[in-house]
């Protein structure tokens, strides 16, 4: 029998733990091309079609990130061993509104990234 006690347990787990239970943007995709320009710009082909982007992403096979932030280093260390390796890569991307990088303002804004054999 389901008790308060039980039920608040789960609530509050779900709360502190949520899940994204939606597919990936992107999955099972071999990244094609790496590019780095300027201060800020890194930006990434794939072999697929980026699905759930911006509007202002019409570039549907790329995504970018600043890669003079700290996650924006590890992302293009990432994205270096995935190209090197020939390894799959997934990951999401920021699907607000004019969220494109002001550097690249027709790709889509990474924001979560992973590679797999």
């Amino acid at each position: 029998m389901l008790t308060v006690k039980t039920i608040t347990l789960g609530l509050l787990t779900l709360l502190l733990f949520p899940l994204k239970l939606s597919a990936a943007d992107f999955e099972n995709c071999k990244i094609v091309e790496v590019v780095v320009s300027g201060e800020l710009n890194a930006h990434v082909a794939l072999d697929c079609t980026i699905s759930n982007r911006p509007s202002c992403a019409t570039a549907g096979h790329y995504f970018g990130f600043n890669k003079s932030t700290e996650t924006g280093k590890q992302y293009l260390s990432t994205v270096l061993t995935a190209f090197a390796a020939n390894m799959n890569v997934a990951g999401y991307v920021d699907s607000s509104p004019n969220s494109c990088p002001s550097w690249q303002t027709n790709v889509a804004l990474l924001t979560h990234l992973r590679i797999k054999r």
